[in-house]
């Protein structure tokens, strides 16, 4: 009886063993990988140094004109895109879908000139022209103005946008303190 338990005790303790080294393996290779963080301290320091050497004004200047550059890209995307649109609009709707493509044509009127406000930066887009009035606009045959109020850099801005042809020809906003002497 005393044999078996000393062959258990045995390959208790060679299975415990085993255990260790595995354990002892798998510790050396996460240290081995923790030896890389004085390679990646030295690079941090390096860059550090070299940060001081950076103009931030230069660097803000750079970061505006890239703003500004991509406003005008999503600008003149929008042109595009609703110079397409109105062209291939231009054409007569069938008989079946003609109340229901009217009545689609004034929201998504409403939704490019809105498009078109968001892309130039405002905020709060309403439009003061109504459904109605937007349907009659293209009745006239897409040409008008759309009377719309809007928020700018926390400024109150009012006007109007210009479309031709079933296009934004121009948009004409001012600020409301624009107006005080």
């Amino acid at each position: 009886m005393t044999d078996t338990i000393q062959l258990l005790l045995l390959t208790a303790i060679c299975w415990l063993l085993w255990t260790l080294v595995n354990r002892q393996r798998g510790l050396e290779d996460v240290t081995s990988r923790l030896d890389r963080l004085e390679e990646i301290r030295a690079q941090v320091a390096k860059l550090a140094a070299r940060g001081g050497d950076l103009d931030l004004r230069r660097l803000e200047h750079v970061l505006i004109d890239i703003r500004d550059g991509q406003k005008r890209l999503e600008e003149r995307l929008l042109q595009l895109a609703e110079a397409a649109q109105s062209s291939a609009s231009s054409g007569a709707p069938t008989p079946t879908a003609a109340g229901e493509g009217e009545r689609k044509s004034a929201v998504t009127l409403g939704e490019r000139v809105t498009n078109r406000l968001l892309a130039m930066g405002y905020e709060r887009i309403q439009l003061v022209t109504s459904h109605d009035e937007l349907q009659g606009v293209l009745d006239a045959g897409g040409s008008g103005d759309v009377l719309v109020e809007a928020r700018r850099a926390g400024a109150t801005c009012k006007g109007r946008v210009t479309l031709r042809n079933g296009g934004i020809a121009g948009v004409e906003l001012k600020s409301t303190h624009a107006m005080f002497p």
